[in-house]
């Protein structure tokens, strides 16, 4: 019986071994699992760059997203800033240069990130936010309610934009802006049609990123909403450049003699988009 006894002790004490080494088994790997989940949210937290994209580093030790892009037309690599998208564009002239364009924005990530800081900071279209309108501040006031918008002149004129809920406030405020400027150019554009004999087979007001207006073979004139908050010469010079575009589809001699006959002074306006048009881009793109 001793011998029986001594058995089952052993055996029942080697099965709590067991048990305790198979525990102490199952807890290291549940924290050995833990620590690769948080190694890849780690891992993860980086911001995923999207295809054409890569990354340069600042002296600050900033990471900076850069977009490249081909350019078949391009007759070499090149680095731009977009004001519009507030982000650093390098151009090969083909796919097999890519590698060189990355290479290129990363030996001069200083003057990316010195030109990045050098763009205006963002403007929400939020309730007390001010942005211009023709050229003239306003503050951009919330009411609660379905009338169309007004202004309050004053010493600095209000904007005031009803809407059910405030979170409808942006929505209606871009709304107001885009039907003034379609007001604004559908009256100019008639006035240079007019001059050169053209007629524009239609008129669109909306958001473009990369220029302030085109003018497509069919004679589809397309503008940005942005240009009615500078001032109305600026508006009328676009206007008449794109106008000119339907006699003209380039910026040759002849097409600006065609400008300069719609507008003689037709560099006010192309110079205040060249020095402020950047200010324009940052409104509605508080970040």
């Amino acid at each position: 019986m001793e011998l029986d006894t001594r058995a089952v002790t052993r055996s029942a004490i080697e099965g709590h071994v067991l048990a305790f080494l198979r525990s102490l088994t199952a807890q290291a790997g549940r924290v050995n699992r833990a620590d690769v989940r948080f190694l890849r949210m780690r891992s993860d937290s980086r911001q995923k760059l999207e295809p054409g994209q890569t990354e340069i580093e600042t002296i600050d030790g900033r990471r900076v997203p850069v977009k490249l892009i081909v350019n078949p037309r391009a007759r070499h690599i090149s680095v731009r800033i977009d004001p519009t998208r507030r982000q650093a564009i390098a151009t090969a002239p083909s796919k097999r240069h890519l590698k060189h364009a990355a290479q290129f924005a990363s030996e001069r990530a200083g003057w990316i990130a010195q030109e990045l800081s050098r763009l205006p900071r963002g403007v929400s279209l939020a309730p007390g936010s001010f942005v211009p309108l023709r050229g003239v501040e306003h503050e951009l006031v919330y009411k609660h309610g379905r009338k169309p918008a007004w202004i309050e002149q004053d010493l600095l004129p209000r904007l005031v934009v009803q809407a059910p809920d405030v979170a409808l406030f942006e929505g209606r405020v871009l709304r107001y802006l885009k039907d003034q400027a379609r007001q604004d150019l559908i009256d100019r554009v008639a006035t240079h049609s007019i001059t050169l004999g053209v007629k524009p087979e239609r008129i669109q007001v909306k958001e473009l990123r990369s220029r302030w207006g085109s003018c497509s073979v069919d004679g589809v004139l397309s503008f940005s909403w942005r240009v009615v908050m500078a001032p109305p010469f600026v508006l009328d010079y676009l206007a008449a450049h794109e106008v000119a575009h339907l006699r003209e589809m380039n910026h040759s001699r002849r097409f600006w003699a065609l400008v300069n006959k719609c507008l003689p002074n037709y560099e006010a306006g192309r110079d205040w988009l060249h020095e402020h048009g950047c200010k324009l881009h940052a409104v509605g793109m508080a970040r």
